[in-house]
């Protein structure tokens, strides 16, 4: 691999685990936040669910921007607006005011939304259909371990300086993405006309109309799903519940980034030999044996293990998922700028309805999480078929 390709990989790393950094850094100060804001769980879930619904519908702003300015001015366009977002939040510590830190996490949330979809672009730009499930299966590896890691240090810094601290750390964070992206290569062209309102109606609409965007999109989603269910409970799960510290709960959340580093590569190894529907249905299965694992396990014991441990199957699984409904969905599409916007936007908007609807739930209930994983299982599957119809037509 030369240098030039070396740099790629390392800024699509950094780039595609923006804006889950985003919503995890803040997992291990939850409870500190609850207190320091005198607020209920409810309110707490507010933290996870405005930063998704920011996210969501951030996905669709830089399909135009991409098209008119180029990827290089939507990149550094997101990144500036997370650095306000987090100026935001460290401002709402020390106004005290709860509804200030909510208002800068969707503005957060508009930025980072610029790392996914602009990953999916440039992967598909800059490289061939043949090796873009393989670089997108590697790119998951960085998808989880990154945020995994992210969540370990931010739980160090919540132990020594306070929840806030984390908010610093993805200031640095997106000051290194925009230095990367100073030398990336701009592979998207800008378009005088992209941002006139006909251009942008008629381009969404074609890929809202697009059976193949859509359904990988949701199919992406479940993978979302159980990523964003997982770092919405868990923290609530370990540190309330079982009475884990911060930087101990961090430490368990690292166990499921074992399950990323080994499915990206298997997904890696296999995608030259096996299609993508076949690497689909392989991942459903493995999320599925993984999910039974959790039931069996959290209807046993009520330590950390019976959670943390079964996730490393599951998130095994998910590694064939990522990199192979994304290739699905955007296989000869000629607006891949477009349709990976709408994918995108999909992905995350499942994951917002689904973490919403958690504020229903008594979030401090074990079993929850299991029957959750369990729904999503049969949800994933109907998505997969119906992807498969939408392919064949």
């Amino acid at each position: 691999m030369n240098k030039a390709k070396l740099m790629q990989l390392i800024m699509l790393s950094l780039l595609i685990s923006f804006g889950s950094v985003g919503v995890v850094c803040i997992t291990p100060g939850m409870p500190e936040i609850a207190h320091y804001f005198q607020i209920n769980d409810e309110w707490l879930g507010f933290t996870i669910s405005f930063y998704l619904f920011g996210y969501a519908f951030g996905q669709l702003i830089y399909g135009a921007l991409t098209n008119r300015f180029g990827g290089k001015v939507a990149i550094n366009i997101g990144v500036i607006l997370t650095v306000i977002g987090c100026i935001g939040i460290v401002y709402s510590y020390y106004c005290n005011v709860f509804w200030v830190l909510l208002f800068f996490r969707v503005i957060m949330a508009l930025g980072a939304a610029s790392g996914l979809k602009m990953t999916f672009t440039l992967v598909h730009k800059l490289f061939s259909n043949d090796e873009t499930p393989r670089i997108l299966g590697l790119l998951t590896i960085s998808f989880a371990v990154i945020p995994g890691l992210a969540v370990y240090f931010s739980s160090e810094l919540v132990e020594h300086f306070g929840w806030v601290a984390p908010f610093y750390f993805m200031i640095v964070y997106s000051s290194v993405i925009i230095v990367l992206n100073q030398v990336f290569p701009d592979v998207c062209l800008p378009t005088k006309s992209a941002l006139s309102c006909r251009s942008i109606i008629k381009g969404y609409t074609a890929q809202f109309q697009s059976r193949q965007v859509i359904f990988g999109g949701l199919l992406l989603g479940l993978g979302s799903c159980f990523v964003y269910v997982f770092s919405t409970l868990s923290p609530i799960l370990a540190m309330n519940v079982m009475g884990l510290s911060p930087n101990k709960y961090g430490a368990y959340n690292l166990l499921p980034t074992l399950g990323i580093l080994v499915g990206s590569l298997a997904s890696n190894y296999f995608g030259k030999v096996w299609a993508p529907i076949k690497s689909l249905k392989i991942g459903l299965l493995v999320i599925s044996i993984g999910v039974g694992c959790l039931t069996i396990l959290v209807a046993m014991l009520h330590n950390p293990f019976s959670i943390f441990a079964p996730m490393i199957i599951i998130y095994i699984g998910l590694s064939f998922i990522f990199g192979n409904s994304s290739t699905l969905a955007l296989k000869n599409i000629s607006d891949v700028s477009n349709a990976s916007a709408v994918m995108s936007f999909i992905n995350i908007l499942s994951s917002v309805i689904l973490v919403i609807c958690l504020s229903n739930f008594d979030l401090n209930n074990i079993l929850l999480l299991p029957m959750i994983f369990v729904i999503l299982c049969f949800v994933g599957v109907f998505w997969f078929a119906n992807l498969i119809k939408a392919i064949e037509k």
